[in-house]
């Protein structure tokens, strides 16, 4: 039983229970994925190839303000691969524009990341949709003797937006589109935030989009009407914003200890400037194997009267070798290599879940 305790996902639970946790998402302005309710993800058949391999070698997601083409480099699933330079969005008149070509992203796999109001997208209302339409096109490169061994395809796309859903185009730049449905996702009513910082740490990230090794920043803090300290007791990634999927990585858990520490990267607490605010940051990573480039990041917050660490109640790195804690009280953070608990039942902490995503985070620079 007494494993069992220390296991994260038991830890979780545990929290929720005690802490009347509510699960929040907070979407990103960068395109959250949204639920059936809000967005059909859409692959159409080959038009101008009838085969259906070159068709189910297209995977598109859709954000609010782009849409994500994935393409797998065996795009006829011959064993012959393509070159991401073949392969873009729109008509011919696109075919050099670097926002509409394809990039190489992941292993054998190519992405094209393109607004709604650029390469040629066709915007179609109907009583119930608004549907953004393209054509992904395969113009195989010609070789030096005039030959080719592939031919032109091309791939219908569209992406679907419910009639509540709507686009301000007051700004020349990309706006973010309302979705009515975000309600649901709310944190507004909660007296805890997560955001991502951009390098100053002193406004909030504008993008979602990372590429291997750069810095997450992030801010917690608790906004209640009374003086509290804040702890993040846990945060794990995941492929979904599911906490329980498959597969998962706890970076920080057994209660503010911050293990991704030490591995050696740039993962840490940032000194603490006030009890209400906590700072950590942790280098973007990708789960191995698998082709997803998106995570979410879920952290369990709580808010404690005792403007005083305990050994629940912490923010510890590990440095040279050993446990350090941010509120200089490196006696609480011994326990982080084992397992950390109190002999008393407290009522008086407040908590919530709150999860930050979809993070997309690219292999290449």
């Amino acid at each position: 039983m007494k494993v069992l305790a220390g296991h994260p996902a038991f830890i979780v639970l545990l929290l929720s229970f005690l802490c009347g946790a509510v699960v929040a998402i907070r979407t990103l302005k960068e395109g959250p994925m949204i639920d059936a309710d809000g967005r059909e993800y859409k692959t159409a058949s080959l038009i101008e190839d009838s085969s259906p391999k070159a068709s189910d070698s297209v995977r598109v997601q859709c954000t609010e303000v782009s849409m994500i083409v994935y393409i797998q480099a065996d795009f006829y699933r011959t064993g012959r691969l393509v070159s991401p330079r073949e392969l873009f969005l729109g008509g011919a008149e696109h075919k050099q524009d670097s926002r509409c070509q394809a990039v190489a992203s992941g292993h054998n796999e190519y992405v094209i990341e393109a607004g709604l109001r650029d390469c040629g997208f066709k915007l179609t209302i109907s009583d119930d949709d608004v549907i953004y339409s393209n054509k992904l096109i395969f113009s195989p490169a010609t070789s030096h003797h005039t030959i080719t061994r592939m031919t032109d395809a091309i791939v219908p796309v569209s992406c679907h937006y419910k009639r509540t859903h709507t686009v301000s185009s007051s700004s020349t730049e990309q706006a973010p589109m309302t979705f009515s449905q975000s309600a649901k996702f709310s944190t507004k009513n909660s007296d805890f935030s997560l955001k991502l910082m951009a390098d100053d740490w002193l406004t909030e990230m504008l993008t979602s989009k990372f590429h291997l090794g750069d810095l997450l920043r992030f801010e917690a803090k608790y906004m209640g009407p009374e003086p509290r300290q804040l702890f993040v007791d846990s945060c794990v990634a995941t492929l979904t914003p599911d906490t329980t999927s498959v597969p998962r990585y706890y970076f920080i858990e057994n209660h503010g200890c911050f293990t991704d520490s030490k591995g050696g990267s740039g993962a840490s607490f940032l000194p603490r400037s006030r009890a209400n605010l906590l700072q950590f940051q942790i280098d973007a990573f990708l789960f191995r194997n698998d082709l997803r480039n998106t995570i979410y990041i879920t952290c369990n917050l709580k808010a404690t009267p005792q403007m005083r660490s305990t050994l629940t109640d912490k923010a510890c790195n590990y440095v040279h070798s050993s446990w350090r804690s941010v509120d200089e009280n490196n006696s609480i953070c011994w326990c982080c290599d084992s397992i950390c608990y109190q002999n008393f039942h407290r009522d008086d902490v407040l908590c919530d879940t709150v999860t930050l995503g979809p993070l997309r985070i690219l292999s290449n620079k």
